[in-house]
């Protein structure tokens, strides 16, 4: 039956449910395929031209591949993190930020990967963005001499000498013109956020410095991402999602006009970097190059066959990675959900069953049905959340419920006649779905959420089923940011709400004869007045009663 071992706890005073958390459940994962839009390939990272050359990341150690394809060559094997290479002017010399002595310095070494060099030494992180022209000089982003967390630009010979620091107040990404006289850059560097489409305070901006003249002036004002400048003759190149997706537009310094010259749609281009007249950029995980003279891209075809340790089958112990615990209606099986995948622990012997095995797929929030026939969780092993059930023996496959384009679904709660699945999403919607049919009816969506929980924890997220499976108890903000509790027939379709509108009320759940309804609820009302400027100041404070 596929039993998995479990290291049981010698004690002979314990039983094994109440050594769940004390063991370690062990079990095989099988090797996982990294998988790019573009088929099966590794996942490749700050790539950088020179020439008839490209250097990237992948793995966290620096490569290195022909410009047409190949078999890549890898550089560097240390286990700390290499990132963000990048030629000399000349070709001969490669820098980068690695981790060799523990900080985040630059390094720099020959481009066979041989006599790595410390050049920098400083606590804070020292992250290579590119090389001056002129001086051959390594150019690198750090705080060393900023407040609070602003960037400013620094050079530094490859022998660790002549550091300077150049004359911009807060800049983070930037490419100087080739007779290294004037630079483009941005102040804020953004790359590693996980916002798209933000049009915050953090949005960049390419501005352009005149180290002659001392002038500075902004180059765009889109008031999304204009960011990684690289200047290529007459022109700066920069990536920008003005069509929605991070694209190469290109800035003419002679018209001050700015053209698209990439137009992908399903991946955002990112961290482009430019050598000659040709910029190598990540797409979907893969490299592709784009002919700035001709506008012309195309995909790398890159081969890694070294060995990869990560992707080897291994024993690991989960005990420690637990994330989900539940248990089955009769109270002899465990429900455990730990490190992606979704386990059974028998309560008499102690023996563990992996109920979905996809290493390669995040399974979470499993729940047993009330009548003990299935399990219901979330996996995203067919690139988005969706719900399945599953025979808690083994003896089946799982069944597929759901099939939704994109989205975050959380929190399933089975219907007490195991009928139903109550779940809710990233857009604030509590859905009901029926198991047999597969049909998915919208029970209620919040229009007001906290900005201040984790997206499982918003409305619509504290729903309970009455007792006899016709009713759904929820609650969700109303356009005053109080909670209400609402009550949905899914015989009528329809809700209303039994909260009087004054305090925060949430968390309902029904008694179990289905005749009242419990909840949570803010209700001390103290207030209180006091004489101040000789105005009088009245004060309403709530504070948390249950």
């Amino acid at each position: 039956m596929n039993w998995l071992p479990l290291r049981r706890n010698v004690s002979a005073h314990r039983s094994p449910m109440r050594s769940l958390l004390l063991v370690a459940a062990v079990f095989i994962l099988a090797p996982v395929l990294t998988v790019t839009a573009f088929g099966q390939g590794p996942i490749m990272r700050f790539p950088d031209i020179h020439g008839d050359l490209v250097v990237f990341v992948h793995g966290e150690d620096i490569w290195k591949v022909n410009a047409e394809g190949g078999i890549a060559e890898r550089l560097t094997i240390h286990d700390g993190s290499e990132r963000y290479p990048k030629f000399s002017p000349d070709g001969s010399l490669i820098a980068f930020t690695g981790e060799y002595d523990g900080n985040a310095d630059v390094y720099v070494m020959d481009i066979y990967g041989g006599n790595i060099k410390r050049v920098t030494y400083h606590p804070g992180t020292d992250e290579v963005v590119g090389w001056h022209p002129v001086k051959n000089k390594i150019m690198f982003r750090s705080t060393r001499h900023s407040f609070s967390r602003f960037d400013r630009l620094f050079l530094v010979a490859p022998d660790g000498t002549g550091l300077e620091e150049l004359p911009l107040h807060e800049a983070a990404r930037a490419c100087f013109s080739p007779d290294g006289s004037k630079i483009a850059y941005n102040r804020v560097a953004r790359e590693h956020r996980t916002w798209k489409r933000y049009r915050g305070g953090l949005a960049q901006d390419v501005y352009l410095y005149d180290f002659d003249s001392g002038t500075d002036r902004k180059l765009t004002t889109f008031d999304g991402t204009d960011r990684l400048p690289m200047w290529i003759g007459n022109k700066i190149f920069f990536s920008s999602d003005r069509d929605g997706v991070l694209n190469i537009y290109a800035y003419d310094l002679a018209t001050k006009q700015i053209a698209q010259v990439t137009r992908h749609r399903e991946y955002d281009v990112r961290r482009p970097s430019k050598g000659g007249d040709a910029i190598v950029y990540e797409l979907g995980g893969s490299l592709w190059v784009l002919d700035a003279k001709t506008g012309e891209t195309r995909r790398i075809p890159v081969e890694i066959k070294s060995d990869d340790p990560e992707v080897r089958p291994f024993i690991k112990k989960v005990s420690g990675d637990v994330t989900d615990v539940n248990c089955s209606p009769d109270g002899s099986h465990a429900l455990i959900v730990a490190r992606g995948e979704v386990f059974t622990i028998s309560k008499e012997s102690g023996l563990t069953r992996n109920l979905t095995k996809n290493p390669g797929a995040r399974d979470k929030d499993a729940v047993w049905s009330p009548d003990g026939k299935r399990v219901a969780y979330l996996s995203d092993k067919s690139g988005e959340y969706e719900i399945y059930v599953v025979d808690p023996l083994g003896r089946e496959e799982a069944v597929r419920l759901t099939s939704h384009r994109d989205g975050y679904r959380h929190t399933l709660r089975w219907s007490p006649d195991s009928r139903k699945i109550a779940f809710t999403d990233q857009t604030l919607t509590l859905y009901v779905l029926d198991v047999e049919t597969k049909k998915i009816t919208s029970v209620d969506k919040a229009e007001f959420e906290s900005v201040d929980v984790s997206l499982d924890k918003k409305p619509i997220s504290d729903y309970s089923w009455s007792p006899d499976s016709r009713f759904i108890a929820y609650a969700k903000m109303n356009g005053d940011l109080v909670y209400q509790v609402y009550i949905y027939s899914l015989e009528t379709g329809e809700s209303r709400r039994v909260s009087n509108g004054l305090f925060h009320d949430f968390n309902p759940v029904f008694s179990p004869d289905g005749r009242r309804l419990f909840f949570i609820s803010n209700r001390r009302f103290s207030p209180s007045s006091a004489i101040s400027s000789g105005r009088w100041c009245t004060r309403r404070s709530r504070g948390s009663t249950a």
